[in-house]
């Protein structure tokens, strides 16, 4: 099993996600433009902005990853790390670029304020670009950048949705569904979906279900 569950279970679709209803509501319906996915670690921030761009744009991004069809589209996730660095992402980009192009910015919080101030807060509109920023912490941006964004949140599921994600995760690791799993993350308050994910992981490993559930964090 060298490839996380987590991976493998990308969201394929934004139909395909679990809870969040009102974000993934707020999320379709926002128009082309700069947008903020905030929330806690492991709510599925990145995951939701890779289905977007599918969604969008028809290609589907892996992390660190840029497609550049000419004339069609550009599309690009990169770590705001590199971002600052000018390694992955030339900021001339979002002045210059007439393609469609849709850009997420990851761990958004590690921003300079430089490059904040000199690229993001001047940027003009584009119609055809779609700029997603994923961070836990949205206080770190500069405020200015903050209301030029659409602001969707996502959050953990509730104990109602938490057996649907169970299921998925134990058909996905090919291990049979077992309810006390349910049971030992609620007992646990472990709704993150990544934490759930990685405890149905642990168990297919070959963890009992108390380790698996004792070795997330809430």
């Amino acid at each position: 099993m060298s490839t996380q569950l987590w991976q493998t279970m990308r969201l394929g679709s934004l139909d395909a996600m679990v809870g969040n209803a009102d974000a993934l509501m707020n999320l379709t319906a926002t128009p082309n433009g700069m947008i903020l996915l905030h929330g806690p670690i492991g709510c599925g921030k990145t995951a939701l902005a890779l289905a977007l761009c599918k969604e969008r744009t028809g290609i589907q991004l892996e992390e660190n990853q840029c497609v550049h069809n000419p004339g069609r589209v550009y599309a690009q996730h990169v770590h705001a790390l590199d971002f600052d660095l000018g390694t992955a992402l030339e900021p001339k980009i979002f002045f210059y670029w007439r393609d469609p192009t849709f850009i997420i910015v990851d761990e958004a919080q590690t921003l300079t304020k430089v490059r904040q101030q000199t690229r993001l807060k001047t940027m003009p509109p584009r119609p055809e670009l779609t700029l997603v920023f994923c961070t836990n912490e949205p206080e770190a941006l500069d405020p200015a950048i903050i209301d030029r964004c659409t602001k969707v949140r996502l959050g953990p599921l509730t104990a109602r949705e938490l057996p649907e994600m169970v299921k998925r995760a134990c058909a996905a690791r090919g291990i049979a569904y077992n309810s006390e799993i349910v049971r030992a993350l609620n007992r646990s308050e472990i709704f993150r979906p990544r934490a759930i994910i990685q405890a149905v992981d642990a168990i297919a490993a070959g963890k009992s279900i108390a380790e698996a559930v004792s070795g997330q964090h809430r």
